[in-house]
């Protein structure tokens, strides 16, 4: 008997490539979407894994990527662009294409977003409104396209290179925070995201609102808490340096100078930092059948943290 086939974007990224295992440990095949073959990956070596070469762009590679697949996992998309339409054209356009041809199907597939916790707060950055534009797209074929979005908080964990940089810094004693009293942010280890995406392909409601989800931790983690358990990871006790916000915009001025010089968008940028300066980054309590979270903030430093050290990042 043929397995079912979950057709995957962004599965050689930092949570692509944790979802594409969990499929597969789950009984899934898996069709993923690259622009080209991952280094070392022969097309033909894993039965488990078929690719389809293109972009979001190439029409003619979406439509083959959903053909026949019971659902799509869509994780592609832009953490750092060159500007906001840029950003709008990657998340937005292209989950747009891509939910219009899966729900041209003869039988459309179901249809897992990975958004972010961002989009709740479309008015802070091109980011976030570029991940709300995406949820709109998808919402806007519902019914029609069985769809879950799914807003993930903050990832961490084994692959993450954004994070590395605060394990980095709480190595060395400090880790440096924005200046905002009082503010929370929820975490989750990408782990727990491949199984929230497990545990959408397994719902019998689809809800119409977006999902949010996170670690488990009622009032989510504070910046102290955040760099106290890092120093617990890493065997320091380091001090949070609080960043006043005009350094902060000071900073992402000269980063995004440097990005147009160098053509190299980067995450930390002027239009970053309305985020970082955001108090409330809770996920919302709601009811999510089949998903329980497996890491703490605790456990998952310190799976994160062996990560970093087996890969010559960190010395612990």
């Amino acid at each position: 008997m043929a397995l079912p086939l979950v057709a995957v974007t962004g599965a050689t990224g930092f949570i692509g490539r944790r979802i594409v295992r969990m499929l597969i440990e789950c009984g899934y095949t898996v069709r993923a979407l690259a622009r080209r073959l991952p280094a070392g990956v022969q097309a033909d070596a894993d039965a488990a894994i078929s690719w389809t070469l293109g972009t979001l762009e190439d029409t003619e590679a979406l439509t083959a990527l959903v053909k026949d697949a019971v659902a799509v996992v869509h994780c592609a998309g832009a953490i750092k662009a060159a500007n906001r339409q840029a950003f709008l054209d990657i998340n937005g356009g292209g989950t747009r294409r891509l939910a219009e041809i899966a729900a041209a199907q003869p039988k459309p597939p179901r249809f897992i977003l990975m958004s972010s916790l961002a989009a709740r707060e479309p008015g802070l950055s091109a980011y976030a409104s570029s991940k709300r534009t995406a949820e709109l797209a998808v919402r806007t074929l519902q019914p029609g396209l069985p769809a879950v979005i799914l807003r993930p908080p903050a990832v961490y964990g084994p692959g993450d290179m954004e994070t590395l940089k605060i394990f980095q810094m709480a190595a060395k004693g400090f880790v440096l925070a924005p200046m905002v009293q009082n503010a929370r942010a929820s975490l989750v280890h990408v782990d727990d995201v491949a199984g929230a995406v497990i545990a959408a392909l397994r719902l019998d409601d689809l809800p119409l609102q977006p999902i949010e989800f996170d670690d488990g931790t009622p009032g989510a983690h504070s910046w102290p808490e955040i760099a106290a358990a890092a120093g617990t990871a890493l065997r320091t006790a380091p001090k949070v340096i609080p960043i006043p916000a005009a350094v902060l915009y000071l900073v992402g001025a000269a980063a995004s100078l440097a990005a147009v010089l160098t053509h190299r968008p980067t995450v930390l940028s002027w239009g970053k930092v309305p985020e970082l300066l955001h108090p409330d980054w809770v996920s919302a309590r709601s009811t999510f059948p089949g998903y329980k979270p497996l890491w703490n903030i605790e456990k998952g430093f310190k799976d994160t943290v062996s990560w970093y050290t087996s890969q010559g990042l960190l010395t612990s």
